[in-house]
């Protein structure tokens, strides 16, 4: 017989693990792109399996199936969890976790991210502790419930993460930086522009393939005189791999390197760009980045 604290513990990892899926669910391609940033490509395919297991572990908590069991390789997935965080924290400069996803607003310092884990490992190892050897199992209703909310996690996240992987362009005139002057907003920490001229930001990673098909058409802006100035942005990763895109397409712009945290708190999104004119910045460009021609026509129908 499981006691009231345990069924209380469980069913509040329970709560964690499922929030976290979701939210990672509803934005299973920018979770991908944050493993990527541990220099692995290949770990970006990982993400969907993490969602589904953090789902499928949450809903055994809530419910109380297979507690020892399930508690035990939950606490075993927060630990190595954890320890790849500390790992990106110290060695990669990685500070946002992105542990729930599409709710950026539960996502937490790097502190109060390591004390959120040991709780959540406290919780479950009690729970393994107190956990008789019985096996609970579940019942029809509960099979019902756990099988329609893994097959709505798993399409939102195959949905998600393809429609980002097979991003359009998006042009946007309003947003949280649209219509900002550049210096009150978090543009201002990467450029100062000069008031009679136009530029054009743009923010991607060595390792993205939508900023590999944007980097021709970039190349154009200077020389078709669609903007001043471009000034590239990214995070330094390993020599190799920048090494390797600098001899593919032999950039003739600016390229500033910054720090993964400086980056992320621009984007955590690539490629993006910013249009910048009158110190304003007056559109940004989400996905491939277009090429000068057709900028220049979309810039002169929002005149």
């Amino acid at each position: 017989m499981i006691n009231k604290t345990t069924r209380i513990l469980s069913s509040l990892a329970g709560i964690v693990f499922l929030i976290s899926g979701i939210g990672k669910s509803l934005a299973a391609y920018d979770f991908s792109q944050i493993l990527i940033q541990y220099g692995f490509e290949g770990l970006q395919f990982l993400a969907p399996l993490i969602i589904v297991f953090e789902i499928l572990a949450g809903l055994l908590l809530f419910f109380h199936i297979r507690l020892r069991l399930t508690s035990l390789l939950s606490f075993c997935f927060v630990v190595a969890l954890s320890a790849a965080y500390l790992y990106g924290y110290f060695f990669a400069n990685i500070t946002n976790c992105g542990c729930f996803g599409y709710f950026s607003l539960l996502n937490m310092s790097p502190f109060f991210t390591g004390v959120r884990n040991i709780v959540l490992m406290g919780m479950l190892l009690y729970v393994f502790l107190k956990s008789n050897n019985g096996c609970k199992l579940a019942d029809r209703d509960e099979m019902l419930i756990m099988a329609c909310i893994l097959c709505a996690v798993s399409f939102v996240t195959g949905y998600t993460y393809m429609e980002r992987q097979n991003d359009t362009t998006q042009y946007v005139t309003e947003g949280k930086l649209v219509n900002m002057r550049v210096e009150n907003s978090v543009l201002g920490e990467f450029l100062t522009p000069s008031k009679d001229s136009t530029y054009l930001v743009f923010a991607f990673s060595y390792s993205c393939p939508h900023c590999y098909n944007s980097i021709e058409n970039l190349k154009q802006y200077e020389r078709l005189g669609v903007v001043d100035k471009v000034l590239a942005l990214s995070f330094a990763t390993d020599s190799t791999t920048m090494a390797k895109f600098n001899e593919i397409f032999h950039p003739d712009f600016q390229i500033i390197n910054y720090s993964p945290k400086q980056i992320f708190r621009l984007t955590n999104q690539f490629p993006v760009s910013y249009y910048i004119k009158d110190n304003m910045i007056k559109m940004e460009i989400r996905g491939v980045l277009p090429c000068g021609y057709l900028l220049r026509q979309r810039l002169g129908k929002n005149r």
